[in-house]
């Protein structure tokens, strides 16, 4: 349910006590049709308010496709929208761990953002993410409840943001975090903004995110761009030297000596027992090895006994 009907019927609610209030008891038959307006509106606003709502997201352009906060060009408006849904779409598919490196996005019963009005500012819209449906199951497959589509959001923001300042070390941990194809959707996104010459800003549960037209954009597009980004898988034998479930970090000492640290893959379900069976015991380790430019992230996949 929206936010905004909520806040309408709070103010239709509002209204009519307050009129309520100013008609005299002598006045009978007015006093009744603004009771039953007014129990009708409360009882709306009740079924409403006992219903999770959506959360809105306002995204604003600026630029040469839109003319102070008059209009926008519709098909700029469309194609622009459409790559930052889809990019949104395709970071949360990495954090249920639906994303696969080819074949097509999932979808299935995935929600998504819509659009719910206009925002104000220059000109934009007031998305709204749809809250999830009562026998919704879809979680993230680690040890975690957070909603993979309110992060999906913030991801992506902060992935925009670090590109924009050319933060290498962010973008990196960004990229290993989700995958590489969901970091080539949000550089399509900056593309329609540099090709449109427009700029953007946006804001989601206390974040956000604004791109100036044409320097920052261009920044995000050298920040994301696919030769930079490879990612492979390596078996390499070594020693798990410690893990922490709920950040999902690792250590581990390879049998060359050399220390790594990074990330636990979320197909492991369970790292808690992961972390029982291979802490402090020689093994055979998979990982995947996210190459961001001359930076890498390892990602521990799975362990296996070494056979002698």
């Amino acid at each position: 349910m929206s936010a905004k009907e909520r806040d309408f019927l709070r103010s239709e609610v509002a209204t009519l006590e307050g009129l309520l209030s100013s008609v005299s008891e002598d006045r009978l038959i007015e006093r009744i049709g603004i009771e039953e307006r007014l129990e009708q509106a409360r009882a709306r606003l009740a079924k409403i308010e006992a219903e999770p709502l959506g959360k809105p997201l306002p995204i604003i352009f600026r630029g040469a496709p839109v003319e102070g906060s008059q209009s926008i060009d519709a098909g700029f408006a469309s194609t622009a929208l459409g790559a930052f849904i889809e990019a949104t779409d395709t970071v949360a598919a990495s954090l249920t761990d639906e994303l696969k490196a080819l074949g097509r996005l999932p979808r299935g019963n995935q929600r998504s953002l819509r659009i719910v009005d206009t925002a104000r500012g220059s000109f934009g819209f007031e998305l709204e993410l749809s809250p999830p449906p009562a026998d919704d199951q879809i979680s993230l497959s680690f040890e975690d409840e957070s909603d993979p589509y309110e992060r999906a959001i913030g991801t992506t923001f902060a992935l925009i943001k670090d590109a924009a300042e050319s933060d290498e070390e962010g973008i990196s941990d960004l990229i290993a975090e989700i995958h590489p194809r969901a970091a080539a959707k949000i550089q399509a996104f900056a593309k329609v903004l540099f090709e449109g010459g427009a700029g953007f800003a946006a804001e989601f549960e206390g974040a956000r995110v604004r791109l100036n037209e044409g320097r920052d954009v261009q920044r995000v597009l050298d920040a994301l761009k696919d030769e930079d980004i490879s990612e492979r898988e390596e078996q390499l034998r070594g020693v798990v030297l410690g893990i922490l479930p709920e950040s999902r970090r690792f250590e581990c000492r390879l049998a060359d000596g050399v220390l790594i640290a990074g990330k636990v893959d979320r197909a492991l379900s369970s790292i808690s027992s992961f972390k029982a069976r291979w802490e402090n015991k020689e093994a055979l380790l998979s990982f995947r090895v996210i190459s961001v430019r001359t930076n890498r992230r390892f990602v521990l996949k799975a362990a296996e006994e070494v056979v002698s």
